[in-house]
């Protein structure tokens, strides 16, 4: 059973859902300037992925195989970033904003239980419904939107959050540090560039440079570098059940970003979704563990 996280642990787990929360947001904002979804994944491992492989080659894989890297960028890199994008294509963003995080708060303390022998403990069981709970406030009737193919959308997004969460139980598990298993995602997910490049080119690049350059600080720099480290040292300290209550402060500080970036309102119910989120992330968090 992990020890008690450090407040430090706990608010750089934070930060990284504080940097992961404006994705939505950006993105929009890029779709709307002229890029589309696979310039975005372009930009974030163009970016992340040189600096992460020159981290990689200063720290080496420290006893990892080489196939179980290759599993951990699977289902944190560059395939995870194109299944969530390509969910969009059938569901709204705004069961994309619920249902991703909904799925990692849900699957990690199970498969963490299951891998690692380490049943929730009683401020996670408190924190989980209370999150559940603050989540469908903040997606009000956005659950009802979407047209037949939604449902597709739906489990392609419920999928990606199960990727998520077993990313964190195995790194764990294979006792891979944060820096490290940051690194081996943005190193191996570089792989996808030249893909890219030889099947679609340059895409809106170069039509849009200026919101390019914008989204490569963002993609490149912040959620797809800095915010992965944090997020991963993160569940290395406080365990994958725990850390799995942070995503949801995704949705909950995304309906702000949305607010400030695209104009978008922010109904009671929603600022009363956001209130109940973080306090059962923090109840989760911050626990005493059992006796």
């Amino acid at each position: 059973m992990p020890e008690q996280p450090s407040r430090a642990v706990v608010l750089a787990g934070i930060l990284a859902m504080v940097m992961f929360s404006a994705n939505f947001a950006a993105s929009g904002h890029a779709l709307a300037a002229g890029l589309s979804v696979p310039d975005l994944v372009l930009i974030r491992y163009g970016v992340a992925g040189p600096l992460f492989l020159a981290l990689l080659a200063r720290l080496g894989l420290g006893g990892l195989s080489w196939g179980r890297a290759a599993v951990l960028a699977a289902l944190a890199g560059a395939p995870y970033f194109l299944l969530t994008a390509a969910a969009l294509r059938f569901a709204p963003a705004v069961h994309a904003s619920i249902l991703n995080p909904g799925g990692t708060m849900i699957f990690a303390p199970l498969l963490a239980w299951w891998l690692l022998r380490t049943p929730p403990e009683t401020g996670v069981r408190i924190g989980l419904p209370v999150i559940a709970l603050g989540l469908l406030l903040i997606g009000g009737a956005g659950f009802g939107e979407g047209g037949g193919q939604a449902w597709i959308g739906d489990l392609m997004v419920v999928a990606s959050g199960f990727n998520w969460a077993l990313y964190g139980v195995l790194m764990r598990r294979w006792g891979v540090s944060g820096l490290r298993a940051a690194a081996v995602i943005g190193a191996f997910s570089l792989a996808w560039v030249p893909i890219h490049l030889l099947i679609l080119g340059p895409g809106g690049l170069m039509a849009h440079p200026a919101e390019a350059l914008r989204q490569g600080i963002y993609q490149g720099l912040i959620a797809g570098g800095i915010a992965v480290v944090l997020y991963s040292r993160a569940v290395v300290a406080m365990g994958p059940a725990r850390a799995a209550l942070l995503p949801p402060l995704v949705p909950a500080l995304g309906v702000l970003w949305a607010w400030l970036l695209l104009g978008e309102q922010v109904t009671p119910m929603q600022v009363a979704g956001m209130v109940l989120v973080i306090a059962g992330m923090l109840c989760g968090a911050l626990w005493r563990r059992d006796k």
